[in-house]
């Protein structure tokens, strides 16, 4: 496995090829995407039964890369620029899907663990964090893995249709998820499908439990879908809000909103819309504009403010449907991912006193999820992606047991070489 993982000769069958293209549009970019998909799902699937896997797969990843290294650069901007339709242009930011590509490609040519030597290069104390990670948690076999996926295990990238998962990231996971655990769980907030985590997961069937909307869907181990019970009048409201939003984003004033970070995502109990990205190509007075337009049609639907709750996070608007509270002090609260985890947890029928379990997140919207495990089972273990020293603390005081390291793929490191 640690050896090159490329070979002259196939043995299985890929379907899928990239040819060099000439991307021009949002829509080619995407396309692109969705053809990298199609090829690295049945790669993952080799390497996991130590297949070997053929020259031709790392020469279409090659015309991908070249393909959007391509792509056109505004002399004065310094950026990429894409069309969106017509003579419309938008600035791409294309450091993942670049970035990924190259890794994927380094690490298929030149195998594990040279490929773990490379990542040590961009990464300061990589090698600290890996050892002092792989020694504490070594030997460990977890009840659950209950993990966030942009930003803890997956590298953030300023579209959400183009975070493709790489190679190397889903056979460290599955890896994982096969050898130390017995529920491996992924609770991200984006949709499920259409387009949500599915779409762009690469990971073999069975594998993993996709839970998205925060936890209120999910897919088991089996394919089997679940979903949290909303009331038909709160149903009617959330329908309503999604209709506004989609007449919203077709303002001329506002229509960009579709096309950096999340865009417009239409969960399940919850909605989503982005008003900034990572590489912040929408100027702050217009964010701000956007995000109290957001809020007006949210006041307008619910003005008693009992349906909706918003929570900005600064990148993205979400207005999650409330749900009964715990107590008299607070008889609604908005679902987060703690309720989703209790959620999937009474479905999946998971034992609680069964340890330990491992708890991965990387925002304070993970910290309801960390939470909720402690409060549940006995033996909980957590690690945290951040370099914000508030959150790491904040971590620390929930779960004596825990540690955080700087970057997702010290995390995704860890884990590959415990399941090895």
């Amino acid at each position: 496995m640690h050896e090159s993982i490329l070979k002259e000769r196939h043995l299985s069958t890929y379907t899928s090829s990239i040819t060099l293209q000439d991307i021009r549009t949002l829509k080619e970019l995407y396309q692109l995407k969705a053809e990298t998909r199609e090829l690295r799902e049945p790669i993952v699937k080799n390497i996991i039964k130590q297949r070997v896997v053929g020259q031709t797969c790392v020469e279409s990843l090659k015309n991908a890369l070249y393909s959007l290294e391509t792509i056109y650069i505004d002399d004065d901007t310094g950026h990429r620029l894409l069309r969106l339709d017509g003579m419309k242009q938008i600035e791409v930011d294309l450091t993942y899907e670049i970035r990924e590509l190259q890794k994927d490609i380094y690490y298929l040519e030149y195998g594990e663990d040279k490929f773990i030597d490379y990542l040590a290069k961009f990464m300061p104390e990589f090698r600290s964090y890996v050892n002092n990670g792989v020694r504490t948690l070594r030997g460990k076999q977890f009840n659950a893995f209950i993990t966030d996926r942009d930003g803890t295990t997956n590298n953030y990238c300023g579209r959400y249709r183009s975070s493709v998962q790489p190679i190397y990231n889903s056979v460290f996971l599955t890896r994982f998820a096969k050898n130390c655990c017995r529920y491996p769980i992924i609770i991200t907030s984006a949709p499920l499908k259409d387009f949500g985590i599915l779409n762009v997961s690469i990971n073999p069937s069975n594998t993993f439990v996709y839970a998205g909307s925060k936890g209120r869907e999910f897919i088991d181990l089996n394919e089997d879908f679940n979903s949290f019970p909303i009331d038909e009048q709160k149903q009617k409201l959330i329908r309503l809000l999604n209709d506004r939003m989609l007449v919203l984003l077709q303002d001329p004033n506002f229509e960009k909103f579709n096309f950096i970070g999340s865009a417009l995502q239409i969960k399940f109990g919850q909605t989503t819309v982005a008003r900034q990205d990572i590489s912040r190509s929408i100027k702050d007075d217009e964010s701000a504009a956007f995000l109290e337009r957001v809020k007006g049609v949210v006041r307008e639907i619910d003005p008693s403010g009992r349906n909706f709750r918003i929570e900005d996070t600064g990148l993205d608007i979400e207005i999650i449907l409330t749900i009964d509270g715990s107590s008299a002090e607070a008889p609604i609260k908005d679902f987060d991912k703690g309720d989703g985890l209790a959620f999937i947890c009474s479905k999946l029928d998971m034992a609680t006193t069964k340890g330990p379990h491992l708890v991965c997140g990387d925002t304070p919207s993970d910290i309801p999820m960390l939470k909720k495990a402690m409060e549940m089972f006995d033996d909980v273990w957590a690690v945290f992606v951040t370099r914000d020293e508030k959150l790491r603390q904040t971590v620390a005081d929930i779960c004596p047991n825990s540690f955080t390291v700087p970057y997702p793929d010290i995390l995704l490191t860890i884990l590959g070489l415990l399941s090895l």
